[in-house]
């Protein structure tokens, strides 16, 4: 009976402890997705579900972000692509982060395929169809 209850504990105990280890690196991926460097940023999403920060250093374009937040509305999410130590490898240029109705095609892309594809994309013009999920500022 002893042996069954020694047992238990260790299954339980090893339970808890995978769960713990699956809750912290969700965790630290999701802090590695939405690094930003400012007070004032918000979260993008592509088709694909995948989500980075964005922080435009412009007041207009932060004003579209917000627009964008409340009605739910999908738009051209971009700017120049620069190296940045998040999960991606990359972010937009702050100085350089647009909002678009309509880009050219060439320029369109998913979160996913500059990441993969980074040394094409870098100091070169990306736009992604996104939501704004959040705004921080």
């Amino acid at each position: 009976m002893k042996r069954v209850y020694v047992t238990i504990a260790f299954l339980t105990t090893m339970t808890v402890a995978a769960l713990g280890i699956v809750i912290w690196t969700r965790y630290l991926d999701e802090l590695s997705v939405l690094k930003h460097d400012t007070n004032r940023w918000a979260v993008i999403q592509d088709v694909n579900r995948d989500r980075m920060a964005v922080e435009p250093l412009s007041d207009e374009v932060w004003s579209q972000l917000v627009q964008l937040s409340q009605s739910g509305t999908r738009r051209f999410v971009g700017g120049i692509v620069e190296r940045y130590d998040n999960k991606w490898g990359f972010r937009f240029r702050p100085d350089t982060v647009t909002v678009a109705e309509f880009t050219a095609e060439g320029l369109q892309a998913t979160i996913r395929y500059i990441s993969e594809n980074l040394n094409n994309w870098l100091n070169g013009w990306a736009y992604i169809s996104a939501k704004v999920l959040e705004v921080h500022s």
